[in-house]
C-alpha cells in the first residue's frame, strides 16, 4: 500500500481587477505550475454566483500568495501564519517582501525615442508623485529626452488629491484641463498608465485639440479594453504579464521551500512598443527628410536599406542629406535605418516562434550569423537571450 501523499500547497492569486492585462499573470503563474509545482490555485472569480466565492482576505489561509496591493493588517495576518507573500507592485517595496515588477524606467525610454522619432520638439510627462511606477517612468521618458537635448514638462496629479472614487473623473477634468490648455504645441505626452492616457484624449476632444496633431499621446500597459476604446486608439507600451506571472510563482516557489536567498526584487523586461494612431504623425519640417523617413519605416523592417538609396531618392549630395537629417531628428540617417530595424527584429523576436533563420530570411539578413552579429552590436546580447528574457520561461 503507497503511504498517502500530502496534498498540494493553496496559493492565493490577487491581482489588479480593473485591468485586463493581468489575465496574462494568470497565464505565466500556470504555466510555472505545470513545469514545476502541482498547486491548488484559489483566486476571486465572478462567477456569477455559480461558483462558490473565494475570497482573498486577512483571513484567508494558504501556504502562499500571489498579490497586488494589499493592507498592512493582510501582510500582518498572513505572516502570522506563515505564509509566504510575493508582491507584483512597486508599492510595496517598503514592506520587505519579494516583488517582482516590470522594468518602469525601460518603458518611459521607450516612449520617448518614439517620440524623438517623429520629430517632435516638445514634451511632457503625465504622472503622480506619489506612485513609485510613475516617477520610474517619468525618470526614464526624461532621460533620454534629456539626452537627445530636449526639457519635460512635468504635469498630473497625485491620486490622494482625486477624492472620493466615484467622483475622481469629475476632479480629474479640474486638474488636467488647465494643464493641456498651458502647454506648447505639437507635443508628445506619455502618461503613467493607459487610464491617465486615455483622460488625456477625452480632455483633448473635449477642448479642441486634435490627436496626434497636436498631442500625441502614448500610455503604458498596452490595456486593450483602453487602447482601442480611445479615439483615436492609443499607442502604449505592452505589459510584460505572462513573465511577471512566471517570475512571481517563481519566487514564491523559493519561500515556500524554505529558500533565505530569494530576491528582494526582481525586474522584468517590458514588452516593446504597440504604436497605434495616437502618435500617428511625423512632425518633420524638411520635405526631403520626411520623405526619406517614411521610406525607411515603411521598408527598412524587411529589407536592409543603404543610406546611399535614400541619397539617390533626394536632389542631395550624400553629405547634405546627412547633415539634414541630423539637423530634423537630431541622429543620422544610418541610425534611423538601425532602429527600425531592431525595432522590427524585437518584434519577430517577441511575438512568433519563427526559427532564427526564418527571421533573418525575413528581415533580408545574409545568414543568421549576420542577424546575430547586429543583434550583438546593437543590445550587447544575443537574438536567443532577448527571446528567453522577454518570455516567461526563465
Amino acid at each position: 500500500m503507497h503511504p498517502k501523499q500530502p496534498p498540494p500547497p493553496i496559493v492565493g492569486i490577487r491581482t489588479a481587477t480593473w485591468a485586463r492585462f493581468t489575465h496574462d499573470i494568470y497565464r505565466g503563474v500556470l504555466q510555472y505550475r505545470r513545469l514545476h509545482q502541482a498547486w491548488q490555485i484559489q483566486t476571486p472569480i465572478d462567477s456569477t454566483h455559480e461558483l462558490e466565492p473565494v475570497n482573498i482576505n486577512r483571513f484567508w489561509k494558504g501556504d502562499g500568495i500571489i498579490v497586488f496591493r494589499f493592507t498592512s493588517a493582510e501582510l500582518r495576518a498572513w505572516q502570522s501564519r506563515h505564509t509566504a507573500v510575493v508582491s507584483i507592485s512597486s508599492e510595496s517595496e517598503q514592506h520587505g517582501i519579494p516583488i517582482v515588477i516590470p522594468d518602469f524606467v525601460e518603458s518611459g525610454r521607450i516612449v520617448a525615442r518614439h517620440f524623438v522619432s517623429l520629430g517632435l520638439r516638445e514634451f511632457a510627462y503625465w504622472g503622480d508623485q506619489s506612485r513609485a511606477y510613475s516617477r520610474a517612468r517619468g525618470r526614464g521618458f526624461e532621460e533620454v529626452l534629456g539626452e537627445a537635448g530636449f526639457e519635460c514638462l512635468q504635469l498630473g496629479v497625485e491620486v490622494k488629491r482625486l477624492g472620493k472614487l466615484a467622483d475622481r473623473w469629475k476632479t480629474m477634468r479640474r486638474f488636467i484641463d488647465p494643464q493641456l490648455r498651458s502647454v506648447p504645441k505639437p507635443i508628445g505626452i506619455l502618461a503613467k498608465d493607459d487610464i491617465a492616457a486615455a483622460t488625456i484624449i477625452a480632455s483633448c476632444q473635449r477642448l479642441g485639440f486634435r490627436v496626434p496633431d497636436d498631442v500625441a499621446v502614448a500610455g503604458v500597459n498596452n490595456d486593450e479594453l483602453f487602447c482601442y476604446t480611445t479615439s483615436p486608439p492609443l499607442t502604449a507600451v505592452r505589459y510584460p504579464g505572462e513573465a511577471i506571472g512566471y517570475q512571481a510563482a517563481a519566487r514564491l516557489d523559493q519561500l515556500m521551500q524554505g529558500d533565505t536567498k530569494t530576491p528582494l526584487k526582481t525586474i522584468v523586461p517590458v514588452g516593446g512598443l504597440v504604436a497605434r494612431e495616437s502618435t500617428d504623425i511625423l512632425h518633420i519640417a524638411d520635405p526631403i527628410v520626411a520623405a526619406a523617413v517614411r521610406r525607411i519605416r515603411r521598408e527598412a523592417g524587411t529589407d536592409p536599406l543603404q543610406v546611399n538609396e535614400l541619397v539617390a531618392d533626394s536632389p542631395l549630395s550624400r553629405a547634405a542629406f546627412k547633415r539634414r537629417f541630423i539637423n530634423a531628428l537630431g541622429y543620422p540617417p544610418k541610425a534611423e535605418i538601425k532602429r527600425v530595424r531592431l525595432a522590427h527584429l524585437e518584434e519577430c523576436l517577441r511575438a512568433t516562434d519563427w526559427p532564427i533563420k526564418r527571421i533573418a530570411s525575413h528581415m533580408g539578413f545574409d545568414s543568421m550569423e549576420d542577424l546575430g552579429r547586429f543583434m550583438r552590436r546593437e543590445t550587447g546580447i544575443t537574438a536567443t537571450a532577448f527571446r528567453t528574457q522577454h518570455r516567461s520561461a526563465t
